[in-house]
């Protein structure tokens, strides 16, 4: 004799069943989704803060094309662009568990919030840069300037645009 049998079940009741089964789905959602919320706002802060160290990184990389490009064009009319590929990479302190899953280490905050350790930052990979200067157009200054930021920057030669200003 089965325990359950839905061949004993009315239409109505059913309904009713699955309509429970839903609703406990749906409680199950949200209180996974609470749970990352929370740490979800403690991580953005700190993203904030991060993201705003990789577009530090991605200045410095564009003043220091712009200091070269002058140097080598005697020209301090010009603008650089640097285009990386996606966002910064945050490495933190873990633990690695014997089936591969990692539990992240956290130092509790005077305020009992708990902050992980970061380990170090990846910054994004260049993927192209932009020169507008004077004397762009000329192929020795072209040439010249590919040459160094190619080789200062670590990217091929087919990834820099060279250009002349007007």
């Amino acid at each position: 004799m089965a325990f359950f049998s839905l061949g004993q079940l009315t239409t109505k009741k059913k309904k009713i069943g699955l309509i429970l089964l839903g609703c406990l789905g749906l409680m199950l959602i949200l209180i996974g989704s609470l749970g990352k919320s929370g740490t979800e706002k403690e991580t953005n802060g700190q993203d904030f803060s991060k993201d705003s160290s990789a577009l530090a990184y991605m200045e410095r990389v564009e003043n220091r094309i712009r200091t070269i490009t002058e140097q080598i064009t005697g020209s301090d009319d010009l603008s650089v662009l640097v285009t990386v590929k996606g966002g910064p990479e945050y490495v933190y302190v873990s633990n690695e568990k014997a089936d591969g899953a990692k539990e992240y280490i956290t130092v509790r905050k005077e305020n009992g919030a708990g902050e992980l350790i970061l380990v170090k930052e990846i910054y994004p990979e260049i993927e192209g840069v932009s020169v507008v200067c004077r004397g762009g157009d000329s192929a020795e200054i072209k040439a010249k300037l590919i040459s160094v930021i190619s080789t200062a920057l670590g990217i091929s030669s087919n990834r820099i645009c060279i250009v002349g200003a007007k």
